[in-house]
Order: structure tokens, then C-alpha cells, then sequence
């Protein structure tokens, strides 16, 4: 028979392979995520057939963590309406009788503790969805068209895995199931490395943030560590150990402009700060041809910061610092002391620059935290990481898209 691999949510397999042939799911998973997973076995025993349950190693993830992973991976909802869309018409499916609300629904529903894990024989092209899954998902339950379940079954089962486990995520029944890549068989029977599993992320599925100063890197990455350890993974950054070298918005928006011209292929995220010289640079940055695989950003307004304690010219008072001193340590926890001191007046702007008073103390109070602190405000910071993920899944789902779009006028 050979060596399975499965990928699977509880006992729905989403995805399998055998001996050396397989697909490679390496992406969704972390070293962390290596443990002991169930894998199902179908004795036969007196002409009888039983499920049998052993525990080896595998790697398993909350869905919910995964799905992240699956959508900074370009696999959004647009990309699995876009695919069902395609194989729909390839198939001549009549889009009134079996529609993309018809497949979602089907999984949003679909209860993947209570599947049988045996799937018998019928692993034919076409055969097994036809005689397995669409009985067991009840996708055409009042449907007496077997033309129409023919085509539905070859779709589905062209379907990508990351397609219906997206899907899967509006489903309350498994938020808290767990994906699991079943590949102890295939690593015995000498079809793999172990390194074939267990490796770090592909550079092609990363990105790299680049910041104005050494200290707002390290405060995103380990915001990150500490916040979305589950894709912490995905972003790299700038080599902090041996001097920063885009130091000051000037040199950075120099830099953006040095990736443009020379049509930088790595998926880049730039971010500036929210006061009047990040601003200026910031707009300075959108009227250049930024590519698709770039984004250039400035940290978020945010209503957390629109009554500071400041001091100027003009004595002590409360102001919005959005736009004009909000650094990323505005971003972190501060005390009853934090207080924004004017220090400049930007002509271009026509705004006073500010800047927070002893920021490196509040910089590396954060830095210095290995683990989340239940009396720590990560509010304001968590907008951070939000912005960043949204463009990161911008890129990746425009990727994929051209990718999809490309292999269609394939002939």
C-alpha cells in the first residue's frame, strides 16, 4: 500500500499523499508545533472493519492560528471565491444550484470530531469526493442530479487544502481543533527528511520591516513574540547589532526610493512614525511608484493619544499628538509622567514637532518582557501589529492572485 501523509482538521482530511509524492505544508507550522497527533488506521479483522487510533509525532496548530498563516500566505476569502469561481466554470457547474455559499455553508456547518475516518477505497480521481465527502458534508443532500455530482466532485476535489481550511474557520464547531500534518509514516518508510517538515519559513513567504531607528524594530519584534508568536516567523528585520543604517526619516524615505528604482523583489514593509517629520517623509513616499510587493506606512492615528500631557513654549497642557510626536513608544504603556516636550517647528508642515521624554526607558522596560504581562496595556501596540499583518495579507492575496491569474491563460 505504501506510506500516507494526511493533512487534516480533526478527522476531516483536507489534504494527503503517498511515498514521496505529497504536498508540502511546512508553511503553517512551527518548530514549537511537533508533538504527538492521533493518526487513524482501518483494521480489517473477521471481514470486519475498525478505526484504530495511534498517537505519533506529527505538527499540530490551533485552526485559528493557522488560518493567520493561511492568509499571509495570500489564501483570503477573495482568493477562495475567486478559485471556486474558476473551477466552477471549468466544470460547468450551474452556479444557481451549487454556489459558493453553497460549499461555505456546507463547512461552516460540517462537525469534524464526529467523521468517520474511514474513507475505504474510493481514492479514484473524482470517486472519493463523490462517494465520501459530498455525502458527509451534505453538500447536495436534495440533489438527484448525478451530473451535477459528478462535476461538484471533480471541483472539489481540485479544490486547494488551504481553500476549505479557510473556510473551515467560520465553523464555532472547530475553533478549537487543531490542524495536523500526519508525516511519521512517510518519514519511516524513508520517502523524506525529517528537515522536509520541521524547517523555518521560506525567505519567498517573509517580510521584511524596515523602521526609522534601531528601538522601533526591536519594539515590533517583540510585540510580535509576545502578541502573534504564531507568525512571528513572517517578519525579518533590519541587521540591529552593528548600527542601524536608516537612522532618521530622511535616510528612510532615501531608501524607499532607492527600492523603487531598482524594482526591489522582496516583500517590504516600511514604517514611519506618526509625528510631523515622519508625516512629511511619509507623503513625500506616496507620491512615488511604490510596487505591489511594498508597502510604505506610517504608524495609526489612535484616540488613546488625542489628550497627551505636553510641555512647550507656551506652558504644559493636553493635545492631540497624532500626526505630530507620536513615535512608537507612544504606542507602548506609559505612566501618569509620560509628557510629550515641544521641540521644533516644522515650516513644511507648519506644525511643531514633538518628542517623548525619556522614550528609551519605556522602550526597554518593553523589550526586556519575555512574556505577556496581564497588567500591561498592549492596546495601542496591538493596532501596530494589526496594520502590519493587514498589508502583509494585502501582499501576499494580490500575489497570489496574479499567480492564479497566470496559471488560468496557461494553455
Amino acid at each position: 500500500m505504501g506510506s500516507m501523509i494526511h493533512l487534516a482538521v480533526g478527522k476531516f482530511e483536507i489534504d494527503w499523499g503517498k511515498n514521496n509524492v505529497f504536498h508540502d505544508h511546512s508553511a503553517l507550522f512551527q518548530k514549537s508545533d511537533v508533538r504527538k497527533v492521533p493518526y487513524y488506521y482501518v483494521e480489517e479483522r473477521s471481514g470486519e472493519s475498525r478505526v484504530v487510533k495511534e498517537l505519533k509525532e506529527g505538527m499540530a496548530k490551533p485552526l485559528s492560528e493557522a488560518i493567520d498563516r493561511i492568509e499571509l500566505l495570500g489564501f483570503t476569502r477573495k482568493y477562495c471565491e475567486a478559485e471556486f469561481a474558476d473551477l466552477a466554470e471549468l466544470h460547468n457547474i450551474d452556479k444557481g444550484r451549487f454556489g459558493f455559499k453553497t460549499l461555505s455553508d456546507a463547512l461552516a456547518k460540517v462537525d469534524v470530531e464526529k467523521m468517520s475516518a474511514d474513507y475505504g477505497e474510493s481514492v479514484d480521481f473524482g470517486r472519493f469526493c463523490r462517494h465520501e465527502i459530498i455525502p458527509r458534508l451534505k453538500l447536495l443532500a436534495n440533489e438527484g442530479d448525478s451530473d451535477l455530482q459528478f462535476s461538484v466532485s471533480e471541483a472539489m476535489e481540485n479544490l486547494s487544502p488551504y481553500t476549505v481550511l479557510r473556510l473551515l474557520a467560520a465553523n464555532s464547531k472547530v475553533k478549537k481543533a487543531f490542524v495536523t500534518w500526519q508525516y511519521q509514516d512517510v518519514l519511516q518508510g524513508g520517502w523524506a527528511d525529517r528537515s522536509d517538515f520541521v524547517r523555518p519559513l521560506e525567505k519567498s513567504h517573509r517580510f521584511l520591516i524596515v523602521t526609522e531607528g534601531s528601538s522601533d524594530a526591536r519594539i515590533i519584534k517583540n510585540a510580535f513574540n509576545l502578541l502573534r508568536p504564531h507568525i512571528a516567523d513572517f517578519f525579518d528585520y533590519v541587521d540591529m547589532e552593528d548600527g542601524y543604517p536608516f537612522s532618521g526619516t530622511g535616510n528612510l524615505s532615501k531608501f524607499v526610493q532607492g527600492l523603487v528604482s531598482i524594482g526591489i523583489e522582496n516583500n517590504v514593509i516600511v514604517i514611519f512614525d506618526n509625528d510631523a517629520e515622519g508625516i512629511l517623509n511619509f507623503n513625500r513616499c506616496q507620491e512615488m511608484n511604490i510596487p505591489a510587493n511594498m508597502r510604505v506606512l506610517r504608524l495609526p492615528d489612535s484616540k488613546h493619544l488625542k489628550k497627551f500631557n505636553t510641555v512647550g513654549p507656551e506652558g504644559a497642557h493636553n493635545a492631540d499628538i497624532n500626526g505630530l510626536a507620536a513615535s512608537i513608544e507612544c504606542y507602548l504603556d506609559l505612566d501618569e509622567k509620560a509628557v510629550i516636550r515641544w521641540t521644533s517647528y516644522n515650516n513644511a508642515l507648519k506644525k511643531y514637532q514633538g518628542a517623548l521624554e525619556g522614550k528609551e526607558r519605556y522602550a526597554n522596560a518593553f523589550i526586556k518582557q519575555k512574556a505577556k504581562n496581564g497588567l500591561y496595556d498592549y492596546t495601542k501596540i496591538s493596532a501596530i501589529i494589526d496594520m502590519i499583518v493587514s498589508n502583509g495579507v494585502e501582499i501576499k492575496e494580490g500575489e497570489a492572485m496574479l499567480r492564479f491569474n497566470k496559471a488560468k491563460t496557461l494553455p
